[in-house]
């Protein structure tokens, strides 16, 4: 049980830290160990507190992030609409100047030269 005992001790020692002095005597063995254990969970508790707030703030910029790409989106959506309505009424606006063209060739006689050279007419004041 001793040899047990001896051995877990040095095992603990084995792990501990070193600042430069060696201790042999089994109190300060545990006592490093004690003090090596406590500083250990200090530091867990310190990284579990900033990662715990690096999350959020992640979180919090994630949230952000989606807010601005919905917003690109909708704003995308609503352009891409404006330039369908905008290449549809181009397209109605030159059917109606060829139909106007033809009516206009028509009304002077050249309803095949419409917007030719057969169709100038000189300015008259």
């Amino acid at each position: 049980r001793r040899g047990a005992i001896n051995q877990g001790i040095n095992e603990l020692s084995a792990l501990m830290p070193t600042n430069g002095s060696f201790d042999k005597a089994k109190g300060a063995i545990l006592t490093r160990a004690v003090q090596y254990i406590r500083s250990l969970k200090e530091n867990e508790t310190r990284n579990i507190k900033k990662w715990t707030l690096e999350k959020l703030l992640m979180d919090q910029a994630m949230g952000d992030l989606q807010a601005t790409i919905d917003e690109t989106r909708r704003r995308w959506e609503e352009e891409r609409v404006k330039t369908v309505t905008l290449e549809s009424q181009i397209e109605m606006l030159k059917t109606q100047v060829a139909s106007l063209q033809v009516q206009l060739g028509e009304a002077t006689g050249t309803a095949g030269d419409a917007g030719g050279a057969g169709s100038k007419r000189q300015r008259t004041e």
